[in-house]
């Protein structure tokens, strides 16, 4: 029998170049749950619980050449499109790994990065040099296919997705272009499936690095850019503007039991909706605001079956990509705020039944017990695991939360400070 889903106390996150799962076919999301389930909130054994209409989660598989089909064609070279996960009439995909073919198409064939404003083709022409593609081949040398990224320092760091990084499994090479078409092999720093982020490390110095914002400021209607090689297409410059701020948004592999040791290749983005044209190959590549500065990573879509911009693209947030890459750099690895609990995934109420309280740990301490339904973190609704779980992996680590939960009918409210799990 499953053990129940971890809040996470313990491991959720896999070490550098893991294999995201099953690339012989990788899993498509249920067309009869089109919102997909919370990480590790369905253990295998147990029936799968409708979510709630909070965001699109779902897990990938990948995009194959009849758009008019459910996508299983495992992600080779010849592939034409990246990973996908078909869902009912539409689909979430990762921007993620493009296919070779259009990168070698598209290699003499760079974007002028022309703007409907003189703002924004100076924005272009200052960031394309600090915009790189990334080229995924397997431990044999075979292409894979292509992604993107953005210098983070001049000294060779670069951040782009784990699922672009980690994309051709253990033992895969990764070659870095420049929008110079010079390459670079580069060493894969650390990854973070948890927030699908990934640092490499090319050996050069001097390179143009972006800015990352604050993106606690950003708004709703802001303009910005985004720049990348989606399907190869490399130096490809879109514009659009902030659809919506804190999209809860799910990606990722299959759940796993939910043990405290257990692990899942499902990422969890506090996200920023945009409807500047994302597609397959856009992902790690940056999403800028109007003063050239990083407000974001582009991550994923929410697109029709044929894998094209519907204009719903989502970013992982600069604040959580300055936190994520910084602990990545330092220490190779990242960690994610928990309060020390476990949750039953067969509740079907609003909000997250606890069902273990881990001793000792920020929520015992503060008073929560099983039986208790957390239904809010900082006055934002957690109406279901995902949402709980996105909310709460948005938060630093050691800083106050207020939980809002229901006891046996009477709404109570307590403070804590986060720990630190990975």
């Amino acid at each position: 029998m499953s053990q129940p889903p971890h809040d996470p106390s313990g491991p959720a996150s896999g070490g550098p170049g893991r294999r995201l799962p099953g690339r012989g076919g990788l899993p498509t999301a249920a067309a009869t749950d089109p919102l997909g389930a919370g990480p590790r909130d369905q253990p295998r054994d147990q029936p799968q619980r409708p979510a709630a209409p909070s965001g699109p989660a779902v897990a990938p598989a990948s995009a194959g050449p009849n758009p008019g089909a459910p996508v299983q064609t495992p992600l080779h070279g010849r592939s034409r499109a990246g990973l996908i996960a078909a869902v009912a009439a539409a689909a979430l995909l990762f921007g993620g790994v493009g296919g070779y073919a259009g990168s070698q198409l598209a290699d003499h064939s760079q974007s002028t990065g022309t703007g409907d404003t003189d703002g924004v083709e100076a924005i272009a022409a200052k960031a394309l040099p600090s915009v790189v593609t990334i080229r995924i081949s397997s431990s044999s040398g075979s292409p894979l296919g292509t992604g993107s990224g953005f210098v983070l320092r001049a000294d060779g760091y670069i951040v782009t997705n784990n699922h672009v990084a980690a994309a051709g499994g253990s033992g895969s090479q990764l070659k870095v272009l420049f929008s110079d078409e010079s390459e670079a092999d580069a060493k894969l720093v650390g990854t973070s499936p948890t927030y699908d982020l990934a640092v490499l490390k090319v050996e050069r110095t001097g390179l143009p690095a972006l800015t990352l914002a604050d993106s606690g400021q950003l708004k709703v209607g802001q303009s910005v850019i985004a720049v990348g090689a989606p399907l190869g297409l490399t130096g490809s410059v879109t514009t659009g503007i902030v659809s919506a701020l804190n999209r809860p948004v799910v990606t990722g592999g299959d759940s796993t039991s939910g043990s405290s040791t257990g692990s899942s290749d499902q990422s969890y983005m506090n996200a920023i909706q945009t409807d500047a044209a994302i597609n397959q190959g856009n992902s790690g590549g940056p999403l800028l605001d109007l003063q050239g500065r990083v407000v974001g990573v582009n991550s994923a879509i929410y697109s029709s079956r044929n894998g094209g911009s519907i204009g719903l693209g989502f970013a992982i947030p600069a604040d959580q990509v300055r936190r994520t890459t910084d602990q990545l750099i330092r220490t190779g690895k990242a960690e994610y705020p928990v309060i020390g609990l476990d949750f039953d995934p067969n509740y079907t109420g609003t909000g997250v039944k606890v069902s273990r309280v881990v001793d000792g740990g920020p929520a015992a301490k503060a008073g929560i017990k099983e039986g208790d339904v957390i239904n809010s973190i900082d006055g934002v609704a957690t109406k279901d695991p995902k949402t709980y779980l996105v909310t709460l992996r948005s938060k630093d680590i050691g800083q106050t939360i207020t939980v809002g939960y229901d006891r046996a009918g009477d709404q109570k409210s307590v403070t804590m400070q986060t720990a630190a799990g990975s």
